[in-house]
């Protein structure tokens, strides 16, 4: 997961628009620890937190981030079933 913050601050630093985030980990801890590396950029914006699957697919619906950090292991519905259903539920790219 790190590597993946890595990279999206990597990427902010190429932009000049923020970057909203998710974090969808149901480790409070370790997403409150990612948020604060995050907020190190004032170019990323933590757009929310969830805390299960189900979560991650309904606050990607309605927050929209440009990115999103998904654990895999999680209750309700895991992190490959929640990216199955927001790449169902995203609009096609243009």
């Amino acid at each position: 997961m790190f590597i993946a913050v890595e990279l999206v601050v990597e990427a902010a630093r190429k932009l000049t628009q923020t970057i909203r985030v998710l974090i969808a980990d149901d480790h409070r801890l370790f997403a409150q620890a990612l948020e604060a590396i995050l907020d190190t950029d004032d170019r990323i914006q933590v757009a929310g937190h969830a805390r299960d699957g189900r979560e991650a697919a309904e606050l990607a619906r309605s927050l929209k981030p440009d990115v999103i950090l998904m654990d895999i292991a999680m209750p309700v519905m895991d992190g490959f079933q929640a990216t199955s259903q927001i790449l169902k539920d995203a609009p096609p790219a243009t």
